[in-house]
């Protein structure tokens, strides 16, 4: 039987990895909130190296399966964070990409665009992030299941906020279509980074209630 230590040191090192990319996103939502990019650097500190990270963890996991037969529950549960490591790496990336994509085009946005729909898709997009990273230690069913749904309400609103943004654009930015395309591929990262969090919640809902794996 594969021992508790293991899947508790996959968890934390899991639990670590995912906190990070809450914190940057924390970071990211007061720095568009202030209209202050300065504090991009610092939310870059929590997502650089994710790479390095989630090899990391797969290659722990890897080496748990190796050497042990874990019970059904145990390998779900592994399995799962070993899908969930690849999500919160595109999801780091996604938020590096972001802030090195804002940056480039900050000046190019108007504030009140900015504040009436880039900060509520950024607000909603933490949301997700901390919702999930909450679903971690929860293992009663009802609870669970609340939580998944509060994440896709979320989700929700960040494909609502991303077509309004790219509505407001096409007025703004008619006939500049390299400004225009440039702004949507850098707030379209935003957008992404809640839809990873879907998927990570479906896998938590799969290895803790086990059967199918759930749709938004």
């Amino acid at each position: 039987m594969l021992g508790e230590k293991y899947l508790k040191e996959v968890k934390d090192e899991v639990r670590e990895f995912h906190n990070n990319l809450v914190k940057a996103n924390e970071i990211v939502l007061k720095a568009l909130e202030d209209c202050d990019t300065s504090e991009f650097d610092d939310a870059k500190k929590y997502v650089n190296n994710s790479t390095v990270k989630a090899d990391e963890i797969d290659n722990l996991i890897i080496k748990i399966l190796a050497l042990y037969t874990p019970e059904a529950r145990d390998l779900r549960r592994l399995v799962a964070y070993l899908k969930i490591t690849g999500e919160l790496s595109r999801a780091s990336t996604n938020t590096r990409s972001f802030i090195k994509g804002f940056l480039a085009v900050c000046d190019l946005v108007e504030k009140s665009l900015i504040t009436q729909y880039l900060v509520p898709l950024e607000e909603a997009t933490f949301k997700c992030l901390k919702l999930t990273y909450e679903m971690l230690d929860i293992e009663d069913v009802d609870e669970l299941k609340d939580k998944f749904e509060e994440i896709v309400v979320e989700e929700h609103k960040t494909d609502d906020l991303y077509d309004a943004i790219e509505e407001e654009l096409l007025k703004n930015y008619e006939g500049n279509y390299e400004t225009l395309n440039k702004v949507l591929k850098t707030v379209r990262k935003m957008e992404k980074i809640a839809d990873r969090t879907i998927e990570v919640a479906n896998l938590l809902m799969f290895y803790k209630l086990g059967g199918n794996l759930h749709n938004a």
